[in-house]
């Protein structure tokens, strides 16, 4: 009997443990083992959710995590291996749980760190280039790649500049641009390598095409891979050893002799295409990449020619660490925990969020806590990704049951970002532009708040098409057109591809030239035939006599003095046509004034004035021609006067 408890205690023992392997994908650095060691962050997308899929990313990214981990790669222990392939390789999945691996790892100088990426990469332009996670949504249009799901390659430089500041050996070896029908078209992949190459901080780069280039893959190469990825691989398994005698090593030099040898001879004569790998930089080129095994080489060549074509694309995988050993309300919360997150009850009671804050109150830094804590975070990211998503394939129809998932979405996702926060400054920043979309675009208690947050978007991202669509939107909807047309027309022009841009666009256009309903409202009469008119005027009149100094007559001057003057007249305006017209007029003048005449007498004394008071009347007819040049002006080009004086 005694044996039998044994037995079932020893049972559901390995029971437990058997449930949590596959399940703490967290394992902190290997310290038993002594000097460097070799780590890799392997990703490879084929089935994209929105974007063209490709053939064999996810089989090269295999391809090499397997090279890695034979015995020519190194012998790499699968706990020193981040993979993620297709669905598991979202932008959220990358940034959180894969530098929370990096960082439980704690490189050291002299470490290897391997960066390989496999799928789609695109660039909106030299500063602005990524790698297109499975989630990626850009709706056709480049500028939404700003909150679309992408890896932001700036930021993942800025990882790889802290580490080799350390003293890591860090390889980026990307074989992208595998399509150049992707938004960025052919001017985005040239700026995608060429940003790689020119931004370059102490890594060895090894790219798969030049600039401008597309990377190819195959049936025809291996069983189903790219070209790059695969005689990459094929040269560091042993066959680039070719420099002089074969000492068993490979180096950087041989590595890219052997690449630039074949990959861009076989897509000239098989694909009729070009395709020239780019390899950084020539300070090392005597760096030993690979170490060749023998044995580990001859079955290579073997697999090699047993290779006929095909090749499939594989499942999602994220790369989990070994079996740890827990205490068992530990174990027990976490499973509770991992149900929670795959029966998609995130919040809540008895949710993902609950037991994550009793493993943290009560096991704060273990393992299972951390992981547990970067699941949650990337479930919040993901559902409020989603939401974005919706709203840039023009899917928001501003319900109130859809304001409250984009409410919900904003409230997990500053949860995300405050959790990301501790480890990871940029990639909690770049969520930040997404996390005041959603807040704009939730059930806000007033139009204020709403702009409030779009605003505060847009200091974020003061170019990006999709918060200027957002506040046209709610101008529109508070009825300031001018303002929706102003971020309408800005929105359209930075993203001219974006369906959703296009429409709000038209909306608001419709909407700014509609009559108003206001039935006072006056419109423009159309030009008379005739049109009357009248002037009226007056001023003061003064004569200019002059004195002729005749010695035989007996006056010694002549003066005048003002007097008030009268205008009267009559216009007549005729339209000819449209545009031309004739307004004859005819004015008329009243008008009096004095003439002093001024004596001395001979015998002298005080002059002697004579006034004459003198009045006059005029008349003046004038025929001016007008052509009209626009509805809001008149120009006077042409006038014809007839001036008669009475």
């Amino acid at each position: 009997m005694k044996s039998t408890h044994c037995i079932i205690c020893l049972l559901l023992l390995i029971a437990s443990f058997t449930k949590t392997e596959g399940q703490t994908p967290l394992k902190f650095r290997d310290t038993t083992i002594q000097g460097p060691q070799t780590f890799a962050i392997v990703v490879g997308v084929s089935e994209y959710k929105y974007v063209k899929p490709l053939t064999y990313a996810d089989k090269d990214a295999i391809l090499f995590s397997d090279y890695l981990k034979s015995p020519g790669g190194g012998s790499v222990n699968g706990d020193n291996i981040f993979m993620l392939l297709n669905e598991e390789a979202s932008n959220s999945n990358f940034w959180t749980k894969g530098f929370q691996w990096l960082k439980a790892k704690k490189l050291q100088k002299g470490d290897k760190l391997f960066i390989y990426l496999a799928g789609h990469g695109d660039a909106i332009d030299q500063d602005q280039f990524f790698f297109l996670g499975y989630d990626c949504n850009p709706e056709g249009d480049k500028n939404n790649y700003l909150v679309a799901g992408t890896i932001q390659l700036f930021n993942l430089k800025k990882k790889i500049s802290n580490e080799t500041a350390k003293g890591v050996e860090v390889f980026f070896i990307m074989d992208a641009c595998r399509s150049n029908e992707l938004p960025g078209g052919v001017s985005g992949q040239s700026f995608l390598n060429t940003a790689i190459s020119e931004k370059k901080v102490g890594e060895i780069i090894m790219l798969a095409t030049g600039a401008g280039q597309e990377s190819l893959e195959d049936k025809s190469i291996g069983n189903g891979h790219g070209l790059f990825t695969y005689y990459l691989v094929d040269g560091l398994s042993g066959v680039a050893d070719t420099d002089g005698t074969p000492d068993f090593k490979v180096t950087f030099s041989e590595i890219q002799k052997y690449v630039d040898k074949n990959v861009p001879s076989v897509a000239k004569e098989r694909f009729k295409r070009s395709q020239d790998p780019y390899f950084c930089c020539n300070e090392n080129t005597e760096k030993v990449i690979s170490n060749v095994d023998p044995t580990y080489l001859q079955k290579w060549l073997q697999t090699k020619r047993a290779q006929n074509g095909g090749g499939n694309s594989f499942n999602g995988i994220l790369k989990s660490g070994s079996r740890n050993y827990a205490d068992t309300l530990l174990v027990e919360t976490y499973n509770q925990f991992n149900k929670a997150i795959k029966n998609n009850n995130i919040v809540g009671n008895k949710s993902a969020e609950e037991y994550y804050q009793q493993l943290n109150n009560k096991y704060p830094g273990n393992p299972y806590t951390l992981d547990a804590k970067s699941s949650l975070t990337v479930k919040y990211i993901d559902f409020a990704q989603a939401k974005v998503n919706r709203y840039l394939s023009c899917s928001d129809d501003l319900s109130a049951k859809q304001k409250q998932e984009n409410t919900d979405a904003a409230t997990r996702l500053e949860k995300a970002i405050n959790y990301v926060r501790e480890d990871d400054a940029d990639f909690a920043n770049s969520l930040r532009g997404r996390l005041f979309l959603l807040k704009a675009s939730g059930n806000n208690a007033s139009s204020a708040v709403s702009f409030q947050n779009a605003y505060t978007a847009l200091s974020i991202d003061p170019n990006g098409a999709y918060i200027q669509n957002k506040l046209a939107l709610l101008h529109l909807e508070n009825n300031n057109k001018d303002s929706a047309l102003f971020y309408a027309d800005k929105a359209a022009r930075t993203a001219p591809n974006w369906r959703c841009a296009l429409t709000t666009l038209a909306l608001v256009q419709n909407a700014a030239n509609k009559t108003p309903e206001n039935k006072n409202v006056k419109k423009n009469s159309p030009f008379r035939k005739v049109s009357f008119g009248g002037t009226i005027g007056g001023g003061l009149n003064q004569s200019n006599p002059t004195y002729s100094g005749n010695a035989n007559s007996s006056y010694d001057d002549v003066r005048s003095n003002t007097a008030p003057a009268f205008d009267l007249g009559i216009i007549v305006q005729v339209n000819i046509g449209n545009n031309i017209f004739i307004r004859p007029s005819v004015t008329a003048s009243f008008g009096s004034t004095d003439i002093d005449f001024i004596r001395k007498p001979l015998t002298g004394g005080q002059e002697i004035v004579e006034t004459i008071g003198l009045k006059g009347t005029s008349a003046n007819i004038e025929l001016p021609l007008l052509v009209r040049l626009s509805s809001k002006r008149l120009r006077h080009t042409s006038c014809l006067a007839l001036h008669l004086v009475i």
